[in-house]
């Protein structure tokens, strides 16, 4: 994305952009960027004070499971990233989109972490040592890291995810202490 010097300056400039914003008090597009957690020291540690934390990428992970046909008879689950240093103009057009992975049907994956466990050991060596690049804007090289800030899906997904019970669970919440009331349905136990 950096070799390319048109996409090298937007990915550099949007966040310098919504920076100037925010430091101006200035009427500014929200983006992810101006949330809290962003904001925070450990995220200014990761994204600011040196050229290579100025290039870095910070990434958004999402997962959702997709019905292949009406009758619901194969369900696929696409693992895709977004960009989040480009402009929310572009971040979710098709060609910005980076698919990872998508998990072969005909039902849910039994267990996700098989197939996100090689994209969590890359974004690691990423975070923590980075690769090598340069940046046709700047025209110089750089180390670049990438890290993954966001996850993102429907609740099915991040209950997968987060290796949760589902919302017909008895205890469906892994925050507060709920519990459900049982209903019988046919051959089903729903809480």
């Amino acid at each position: 994305m950096y070799a390319k010097r048109s996409t090298a300056k937007k990915l550099r400039m949007y966040r310098t952009e919504l920076r100037r914003c925010r430091e101006n008090s200035e009427n500014c597009l929200t983006d992810v960027w101006n949330g809290e957690v962003m904001q925070s020291e450990r995220m200014k540690r990761l994204f600011e004070g040196s050229s290579d934390n100025e290039h870095a990428i910070a990434l958004q992970f999402s997962l959702d499971g997709v019905q292949m046909h009406k009758l619901g008879l194969n369900e696929v689950w696409p693992l895709i990233c977004f960009n989040l240093n480009l402009p929310l103009s572009e971040r979710f057009q098709e060609d910005n989109i980076l698919p990872l992975a998508v998990t072969p049907g005909p039902r849910e994956p039994v267990d996700i972490d098989t197939f996100i466990s090689p994209m969590v050991d890359e974004l690691q060596r990423l975070s923590r040592d980075g690769v090598q690049c340069y940046d046709a804007y700047a025209e110089e090289y750089f180390n670049l890291k990438v890290h993954l800030v966001v996850c993102t899906g429907d609740t099915p997904a991040m209950a997968k995810l987060t290796s949760m019970k589902r919302v017909t669970a008895q205890h469906p919440c892994r925050i507060c202490k709920i519990s459900g009331r049982c209903e019988y349905h046919q051959s089903n136990i729903n809480y």
